[in-house]
């Protein structure tokens, strides 16, 4: 096909370029609707767990026995989700903050953070966000900090 290099001929290839990727969808969604495959999810269903992708990534999980509290959590943090409390030994994430990154469970030289597969966590309130876990290994704690 010859496309002048007017404007009317850029105008002409846009349409055609258009009108070939809606084409493309709708022969999609014929092919599913013929093919008996499920196209939706009733959400939620109670019966079964949706399956997750083997990388996805829910809200994180902190393994007490393994943290020592070295902060490098807190620093590497882009959204500053994460605190260090060493008065009461605890380490406390906002999920209303965290970006779900990763940064912080790469960079856990004990590998004590981790994403859990849960992942709904739809509330009104924002108290229901901010999680504290307390460190339960404190010879660890006595031995980074000194």
């Amino acid at each position: 096909m010859f496309y002048r290099q007017s404007a009317l001929g850029c105008v002409y290839h846009g349409r055609y370029i258009v009108i070939k990727s809606v084409v493309r969808t709708i022969r999609g969604v014929i092919y599913l609707l013929l093919s008996g495959h499920d196209v939706t999810e009733m959400y939620p269903d109670p019966v079964a767990k949706p399956l997750l992708p083997k990388r996805s990534r829910g809200f994180l999980s902190v393994d007490t026995y393994k943290c020592n509290l070295c902060s490098e959590c807190k620093k590497i943090c882009p959204s500053k989700a994460i605190e260090v409390d060493m008065d009461n030994i605890s380490l406390n994430i906002d999920y209303a903050k965290c970006m779900y990154c990763g940064y912080c469970s790469v960079i856990c030289p004990e590998i004590a953070l981790s994403f859990s597969k849960e992942f709904e966590g739809a509330t009104k309130n924002k108290d229901l966000f901010q999680h504290s876990f307390s460190i339960i290994n404190i010879k660890n704690i006595k031995r980074v900090n000194e």
